[in-house]
């Protein structure tokens, strides 16, 4: 019995070992083979997403389609497997599969899975691997994360965005129907007059319409505005406020000589903390 224990014991020593060793290379970025193995997949991601749109030429979806697909094919087995392998190795499962990250690289296999008329969502679906590209990259889901907090605010000025195009929208339609065929019509044109980007589809004709467009304009500018304050603020909090306080541990600027928030100063703590910068970092 003893024996037979210890026997299993060790086996199950050697198999959280295997996992460890495991969540090290798909998942720790801070160790050598951690950094190889996810350049190599963001290697192959990237070649996968270049090959996808060569697909779309028709002189070389003529010439190598057949080639594209199976490596296609072969692409999509690597990434399967790598998904299982990360369920496997993840200290939390339920954590990873239910993810940001964990629901792309699900996203990313279910091309897989489909086939026949369903080519034009498994185009779709392709477009998962520029988002794995993407969040490889630790700047970006550092900017992801800086703007968690405003997401409320973000999408309070997003809601008001859209609720004022469709309420222009249909006012527009109303004073000139000859021109906007219908709401839809007059909402797109809303928001694009908003965003003062100005396709020029869509053109109003009377005095009426034309104050409105110049109004819509004035509360675009000003409305997007706030969009883009809410997003420098975030980020430039990410960029500058890079350091902690020893002393109270809140997030200061690395040119601060003083804690705004305890005043303790930072030239102090670095020199009598054996000049370790990373204390006050």
């Amino acid at each position: 019995m003893g024996l037979n224990g210890g026997g299993f014991s060790d086996k199950r020593k050697s198999t959280s070992q295997f996992r460890e060793k495991l969540n090290n290379f798909l998942f720790n970025t801070e160790t050598l083979q951690g950094r190889v193995t996810n350049f190599l997949m963001l290697g192959v991601i990237i070649t996968a997403v270049f090959l996808s749109m060569l697909s779309t030429v028709p002189s070389i979806q003529s010439g190598w389609g057949d080639f594209i697909d199976r490596v296609e094919f072969w692409v999509l087995i690597l990434f399967t497997v790598e998904y299982g392998c990360r369920i496997y190795a993840a200290h939390n499962r339920w954590q990873y599969i239910k993810s940001f990250n964990g629901i792309v690289d699900l996203i990313t296999i279910l091309p897989l899975l489909l086939t026949g008329d369903s080519i034009v969502l498994v185009r779709l679906l392709r477009l998962a691997r520029v988002i794995r590209v993407a969040v490889s990259f630790p700047v970006v889901r550092a900017l992801f994360l800086s703007l968690k907090g405003s997401i409320k605010l973000l999408m309070g000025v997003l809601g008001t965005i859209f609720l004022i195009s469709v309420l222009v929208g249909n006012a527009i339609f109303i004073l000139e129907p000859q021109t906007f065929a219908n709401a839809f019509e007059g909402t797109w044109w809303s928001l694009v007059t908003m965003s003062t980007v100005g396709y020029g589809d869509f053109v109003p004709k009377s005095v009426l319409g034309k104050s409105l467009a110049a109004t819509l304009i004035m509360a675009g500018i000003c409305m997007f505005a706030m969009v883009t304050a809410v997003i420098s603020v975030k980020v430039g909090r990410m960029v500058n406020y890079m350091k902690l306080c020893a002393g109270c541990r809140h997030s200061i600027s690395p040119d601060y000589k003083y804690c705004p928030h305890c005043a303790l100063a930072q030239k102090f703590c670095s020199q009598n903390l054996g000049e370790n910068n990373d204390v006050c970092i």
